[in-house]
């Protein structure tokens, strides 16, 4: 008798994705790092990306150039009317790929929108699409709007919300079946999809690719913790571009407050910040003059590399992340997952999703409330604490990167 050596059960999936057009936002790695673990365990993975998608987008994901919108930044895709006509393109465009390849077992969309819901739940319902074929649809925005801390998100009265329960209606069938699987990465969006839908919601990954770079600062961070050396002066950096949902503005204040301290050269900052933000008031807000002259605060104006990113995060100590609740309660934070799994003990923001990714690696520093003193309170409770805050992310950091990884989304594949 024969055995095979090769894995038993391997996938042909098609990967869907709009937003490949350039080098901007987490798209090319979060997608990328998909793609890649996905074909090294043997599974065949083609990647629809947006026709005018640069070279290194296509290098990155090893993607085909295809779709002729890209609803996250075009002006005809919006609003009701934008939205259908979105909807009934991308039906088309998607359903001309179907016909023209062999057939998939797995037809994933990982930043599916109100844009494409309409376009999935027809295809789902099409005779033309074998029946082996299923599809993975990844909610990282939901229906819900915000209605305060602790409080479930509240459904607007409104034409996009009809149309959202419409195109689940529709789905419904298919979704009971297992032939759609509805999937979110956060407990807050699990939780929403189901009151709003009715449906089953499927707790969802966020993979990512953790370099041998990335390891060896690991290894590295964790034994100088255990010998109980601290490093001084502490690089606090506050990675991704400046915003007002990520709470950039709270975090100058309490920098300037911190460097007014006498014990102020014990703290180096790093923050990204590579143009001017506006805040909800329209006021626009750009590095602090005074913090631009200071050499303990550094603000990086360009988009990182990979390369880049890494080394950044190599010479770090400690992540800090003062998000806004209103934003980021039900919002992964790809950041908190690549600075957890690294072992860098992480501040992060009470009610934001980030406190998920605490609760996994058994660490990290909460702030309380959204304002500058009470960053500055963190960020001083985690230089106290940051020797025993480093043993312990560098402890829980394999959960982390074990939970967040291709192999952990593809366990949800192969079920």
């Amino acid at each position: 008798m024969i055995f095979s050596l090769y894995p038993v059960f391997l996938m042909r999936i098609l990967i869907t994705e709009e937003a490949l057009q350039d080098g901007f936002g987490h798209w090319p790695s979060y997608v990328g790092d998909i793609a890649t673990g996905l074909r090294s365990l043997g599974d065949e993975v083609d990647v629809a990306v947006h026709r005018n998608a640069t070279q290194n987008i296509i290098a990155r994901v090893g993607g085909t150039p295809w779709f002729s919108r890209n609803c996250w930044i075009d002006p005809k895709s919006q609003g009701a009317m934008g939205g259908l006509v979105h909807n009934l393109i991308f039906f088309r465009e998607l359903l001309s790929w179907l016909r023209n390849h062999q057939s998939y077992d797995w037809i994933c969309a990982f930043t599916i929108r109100l844009q494409h819901l309409l376009a999935f739940a027809l295809l789902a319902r099409s005779g033309t699409i074998p029946r082996k074929t299923r599809f993975f649809l990844l909610f990282v925005q939901g229906f819900g709007r915000y209605a305060g801390h602790g409080k479930p998100t509240e459904f607007p009265k409104n034409l996009s919300t009809m149309l959202a329960r419409f195109c689940f209606w529709l789905l419904t069938p298919a979704a009971r079946s297992g032939r759609v699987v509805v999937a979110a990465e956060t407990k807050g969006m699990k939780d929403e999809l189901e009151r709003f839908t009715g449906l089953p919601v499927t707790l969802a990954p966020h993979p990512v690719h953790f370099t041998d770079s990335s390891k060896t600062t690991l290894s590295t961070t964790f034994r100088s913790q255990v010998s109980g050396f601290i490093p001084l002066p502490l690089t606090i950096t506050c990675p991704g571009f400046a915003r007002h949902e990520k709470g950039t503005d709270l975090l100058q204040d309490a920098i300037r407050i911190l460097l007014s301290r006498p014990d102020a050269d014990r703290f180096r900052f790093v923050l990204q910040w590579p143009e001017p933000f506006a805040m909800l008031d329209d006021t626009i807000i750009g590095p602090n003059p005074a913090l631009l002259k200071d050499s303990r605060v550094e603000f990086l104006n360009q988009n990182l590399n990979s390369e880049e990113y890494d080394a950044l995060l190599n010479r770090t100590n400690l992540i800090i992340l003062p998000y806004r609740r209103s934003s980021y309660h039900h919002r992964v934070s790809r950041v908190a997952i690549e600075a957890a799994g690294r072992g860098l003990p992480m501040i992060y923001s009470k009610g934001t999703w980030s406190e998920e990714v605490a609760d996994l690696v058994g660490s990290g520093v909460v702030i309380a409330d959204e304002s500058a003193e009470n960053v500055v309170k963190s960020i001083l409770k985690a230089s106290d604490e940051f020797s025993d805050l480093a043993i312990l992310t560098g402890s829980g950091a394999c959960r982390v990167r074990e939970y967040h990884s291709v192999e952990s989304l593809r366990s949800i594949l192969k079920s």
